[in-house]
């Protein structure tokens, strides 16, 4: 009888050990999956994180990780302005030659405004008017912040706190994206606002 119960304990550990095992292994899958979508596709899971994303591909002008930040797949591979061929990477370039040297430290959002439906609507369909691309955006965010700015000058560090800052940033399949397309921006006049 005791032979028995013991091997019935024996089985039951077993089968535990199996159990826990096949628990870890799926929970690392899990990890594995989430960290991949986290930090190795487009775009940020936060608001904050799409900012800081922005600036930091400027500072280290890394053409990818800005196309990846500011632009969904759909939209960076079917880039054509009115139907017209145009490199991004050289846009993004231009961008870099313009901003380059600075380098931002750290940034505080000071407000977030989610923006109403028919704002949303309005920069799909300016989406849809100058690329002919289909975005079907969950939100769209006016974003106040401030960063600590330095830069070289004469040899010598320079550093400010920014005035506060309006950008916008949307998100798209459950990733924030930077709004940084000049030609729509500048179409909306959202750069004025």
């Amino acid at each position: 009888m005791a032979k028995q119960a013991t091997k019935k304990k024996k089985k039951r550990n077993k089968n535990r050990q199996i159990l826990l095992f096949t628990l870890l292994g799926l929970l690392l899958v899990v990890l594995l999956v989430a960290g991949w979508l986290i930090f190795l596709t487009r775009g940020s899971i936060t608001v904050k994180g799409a900012i800081k994303g922005y600036f930091k591909a400027i500072e280290k002008q890394d053409t990818d990780a800005y196309i990846k930040n500011c632009y969904p797949a759909a939209w960076s591979d079917n880039y054509h302005p009115q139907g017209n061929e145009v490199v991004l990477e050289g846009l993004v370039e231009d961008v870099f030659a313009r901003q380059s040297g600075t380098v931002v430290k750290d940034v505080e959002i000071t407000h977030e405004e989610k923006l109403e439906d028919v704002f949303v609507k309005r920069i799909e369909d300016k989406i849809k008017e100058i690329y002919d691309v289909d975005l079907s955006l969950s939100a769209v965010y006016r974003v106040y912040f401030t960063m600590k700015i330095s830069y070289i000058s004469d040899g010598d560090e320079v550093q400010y706190d920014s005035e506060v800052k309006t950008r916008y940033v949307y998100k798209y399949r459950g990733k924030w994206y930077y709004l940084a397309d000049t030609l729509l921006l500048v179409d909306m006049a959202l750069d004025e606002q």
